[in-house]
């Protein structure tokens, strides 16, 4: 009684289900409903492309086979090259360039990989995902010439490249209007093929439907070069539109990812990533900027800050909706964490400004009370950019008992000037810490509530 067009639908809605892993693009039980009846496979291998039915060749399969038996279909192919008899079912896989979807091949030796790619210079008419890892454990950087695929890849909804210099990426990306993935990841920022943020933008540009974005930057890898620079301005009206992104994961220094930010615009973004890998000052204001062009990202209502050994978190939560920002910054000792904090959210009033509640946690440090002084004034920094936070949530022995000395010195009407609209303070913390953080407070509490502003003290607990 179902049309044609309806049970190709219900069958999409099935692989929907079921594509977990948005790279490898053909793993999902598709021969189930092929073996349902005629028509049913009729119907299925009708449509392999849209359907996503790629057999697949594993390290060990016999490739010639495999094209044998499945003449009617793309293939995909998976396979870490340190396994057994990989390497020339790999390599006869790749002379049948007309027939692969999808090619995931990891942990590629410098030998392997160059072999590989140099047998894939022509086009590969039907490619819709590619993902190459090289040797990790090598930490080499391979390059990729300009010819790579003919140098167009029309069909790829998804590429990830991990360990490669590519100075032709611009112009392939050029050519891929149907992407909705890019990963890069361990891409060189300095060197023959580096890529500035400006043609990294542009390049972007034409990717219309892209969702998924990782730029994960490296200097390290037997490169040379000096980080960076931290001057580069763009003008305001070189911003490039991505208007489907909705996940940006960015990583790299901070000259750079500040110079990226600033020259897009995300405007359906709900989840953002950005993690320096040195140490900014947080005086420039491109990040907040570009995440106040985000409309989700408009009006912030919540605020976390965690403090690790050598790092420190920042995440905002969006008021819209259930969306997020992280940031993530090298920094150890917390006197200088809280320090990096607070110059961060200096240049965010208008993004703060409607920020209700805050959350602080540290489960790294130790409580010690001769770095209070120390930590005491730009805790009072950091706080006082939260006019309008009504909760303030406390996770932990540590940065509780640090915040519990500091409100606790503050005496008549300045214990009304930190977090002026303050309502609640949280006390979260496993059942092992003593809960000497409340009589510490209670000085804190009488002030406020002789200044008819009473602040409410609710203890948790976590497992």
């Amino acid at each position: 009684m179902l049309s044609d067009d309806i049970l190709l639908h219900i069958f999409d809605s099935y692989r929907r289900e079921w594509i977990l892993n948005l790279v490898r693009l053909g793993m999902w039980p598709w021969r189930a409903l092929v073996h349902v009846c005629r028509r049913w496979r009729r119907i299925a291998f009708g449509c392999p492309h849209y359907l996503k039915l790629y057999p697949s060749c594993e390290a060990k399969t016999d490739v010639h086979a495999a094209l044998d038996i499945w003449q009617a279909l793309p293939l995909s192919i998976f396979a870490r090259l340190n396994e057994k008899y990989a390497y020339d079912n790999i390599i006869s896989a790749l002379e049948h360039r007309d027939r692969f979807a999808v090619i995931y091949l990891l942990e590629l030796n410098h030998y392997e990989i160059e072999r590989c790619i140099a047998l894939m210079q022509e086009p590969f008419p039907v490619l819709r995902s590619l993902h190459l890892m090289a040797d990790q454990q090598k930490k080499l950087v391979i390059n990729i010439p300009g010819t790579f695929l003919g140098g167009s890849a029309p069909l790829p909804q998804s590429i990830r490249l991990c360990g490669f210099r590519f100075p032709g990426l611009p112009k392939l990306l050029a050519s891929t209007s149907d992407l909705v993935y890019l990963n890069l990841r361990d891409f060189p920022m300095t060197g023959k093929g580096h890529i500035s943020p400006d043609a990294m933008t542009t390049c972007l540009s034409v990717l219309t439907t892209l969702r998924s974005l990782t730029l994960i930057l490296t200097s390290s890898f037997r490169l040379r070069g000096s980080p960076y620079p931290t001057d580069q301005r763009p003008p305001s009206s070189a911003h490039t539109v991505l208007p489907a992104l909705t996940h940006l994961f960015l990583q790299g220094p901070h000259g750079y990812l500040e110079d990226f930010v600033a020259r897009v615009d995300t405007p359906l973004l709900n989840g953002a990533s950005l993690t320096f890998t040195d140490e900014p000052t947080f005086d420039d204001p491109r990040v907040p900027q570009f995440i106040r062009r985000t409309k989700v990202f408009h009006l912030l209502d919540g605020v976390e800050l965690s403090f690790h050994r050598e790092r420190v978190f920042a995440y905002v939560h969006s008021s819209i909706g259930p969306a997020d920002v992280y940031l993530s910054s090298q920094r150890s000792g917390l006197p200088a964490q809280v320090a990096i904090a607070e110059q961060i959210f200096a240049q965010w009033p208008p993004l703060v400004s409607h920020v209700q509640l805050l959350t602080l946690d540290d489960y790294y440090h130790s409580f010690e009370e001769e770095t209070l002084g120390e930590t005491a004034k730009p805790w009072l920094g950091l706080l006082r950019r939260f006019s309008v936070v009504h909760t303030l949530r406390l996770l932990e022995r540590p940065t509780m008992f640090h915040l519990a000395h500091i409100l606790r010195d503050l005496e008549g009407e300045r214990a009304t000037e930190v977090l002026p609209a303050l309502r609640t303070i949280e006390l979260i913390y496993s059942p092992r810490y003593p809960s000497e953080a409340l009589d510490l407070l209670r000085p804190f509490l009488a002030a406020r509530e002789e200044w008819g502003q009473p602040v409410v003290i609710n203890v948790g607990y976590t497992f």
